[in-house]
């Protein structure tokens, strides 16, 4: 079950994309070099309309269950003719983020976390249309 219905605005605005445990296949080009082929997220992943990430699209992010859970974001690399991507995260348990962080290696560029609720915010503003 999600905690969208806790979160502060905007994040209850999050639209889920993939649920939990489920594989996400990239469907990528025949003869890509992209390391990843596709993964299974822990916990929801989805976007944030009304905000826009480096590549075009809605603001990703992973949005888990717990209650005060770890807040942060990971910059992943997404290839020659995309731009480096965050990812944001809310609500995540210390064995969802190290999932999230191990099903990403390959791409992982940093991973930041945020102190409080507040921090986040901040930092997502910069991505509103």
């Amino acid at each position: 079950m999600s905690t969208t219905k806790k979160l502060p605005r905007p994040l209850s605005a999050f639209t889920v994309d993939v649920p939990a445990n489920t594989y996400y296949d990239f469907e990528l080009e025949p003869g890509s070099t992209y390391p990843l082929k596709g993964v299974t997220y822990p916990v929801d992943y989805g976007n944030l309309p009304g905000y826009t990430g480096e590549d075009g699209h809605e603001l990703d992010f992973f949005i888990g269950n717990e209650d005060e859970g770890l807040l942060g974001y990971i910059i992943v690399n997404r290839g020659e003719s995309i731009p480096d991507e965050h990812k944001f995260y809310v609500n995540l348990s210390v064995a969802d983020l190290e999932k999230i962080l191990a099903e990403l290696n390959p791409v992982l560029i940093k991973q930041w976390a945020f102190s409080d609720m507040r921090e986040l915010l901040k930092m997502v503003e910069q991505f509103k249309n």
